[in-house]
């Protein structure tokens, strides 16, 4: 594992924020976006594909359970190793702190770079952990796989301020479970320079306005993937029998759109 050049330190942090897609419409969120962005173009980027995200927990799940995620992704152009600390709850713009890993083989395992990752852990942490760190790395094994496709446009603004959004599928596996998912799902991704938080603002403004389709939530990949292949919860009456489930009709699905776009408004 090496820190290569793409790996290097940007000089802004930079932000994702996901979507719930309610009504699967691309073009019609597209236009709508467009025409109300004013000096802002969007224009197609790439087709996503080939590309992969695995995440690694102990059994009992003691990275996930302290705030920790731990993955490795794999592109046609790249893999790295990654960690995210969920530094925040409230705050939906800076809930994270993201520190790069380095670039490795695909099939490369914590386990391959234990001491690397817990030198990491502990950095992002202030060396609060008084357990052994790298034994609990070299104990990390394949928790969720999700493969992501779909497609990537870029925004800018005329002032040079450019941001990144996608349409994607999630296609999500607990690599224990054995349960499978599929998720759509949009993101936008920002660079948080100071000297364009009116552009950032204005494009966060106009799809909270105009695209009710699509709900901001507080939920990184790896949240809305765990949350894809949770095992249901099962209800019992008072005879201990198992209730089944009722599917929602059209009418209550509509209802529950209508419902966010209300929320949205006020």
């Amino acid at each position: 594992m090496f820190l290569g050049d793409k790996g290097r330190p940007q000089k802004y942090h930079h932000i994702r924020l996901n979507y719930d897609i309610i009504i699967d419409d691309e073009k019609f969120s597209l236009q709508k976006m467009t025409q109300n962005l004013g000096f802002y173009s969007i224009s197609f980027d790439k087709k996503i594909k080939n590309t992969q995200i695995i995440y690694y927990d102990t059994d009992k799940k003691l990275l996930t359970g302290a705030g920790l995620i731990l993955r490795k992704k794999i592109t046609a152009e790249r893999t790295y190793f990654s960690l995210v600390r969920i530094s925040s709850l409230s705050n939906i713009e800076n809930r994270e702190k993201k520190s790069f890993l380095g670039e490795c083989e695909p099939q490369d395992q914590p386990s391959d770079f234990p001491v690397q990752i817990a030198d990491e852990i502990n950095k992002i942490f202030n060396n609060l952990f008084t357990i052994n760190i790298v034994d609990i790395v070299k104990h990390c094994t394949p928790y969720i796989k999700v493969d992501i496709a779909g497609n990537a446009y870029k925004i800018r603004s005329g002032t040079g301020y450019e941001a990144e959004m996608s349409f994607e599928t999630m296609t999500v596996r607990d690599l224990r479970t054995k349960r499978k998912a599929k998720v759509r799902n949009f993101s936008l991704e920002m660079e948080e320079d100071p000297d364009y938080k009116n552009e950032r603002q204005q494009i966060l403004d106009v799809i909270d306005r105009h695209c009710k389709e699509l709900f901001l939530i507080n939920r990184n990949r790896f949240e809305i993937a765990e949350t894809a292949v949770r095992m249901p919860e099962i209800k019992v009456d008072e005879d201990g029998k198992q209730q089944k489930e009722k599917k929602k009709s059209k009418k209550e699905l509509k209802a529950m759109f209508e419902n966010a776009s209300e929320e949205k408004q006020s």
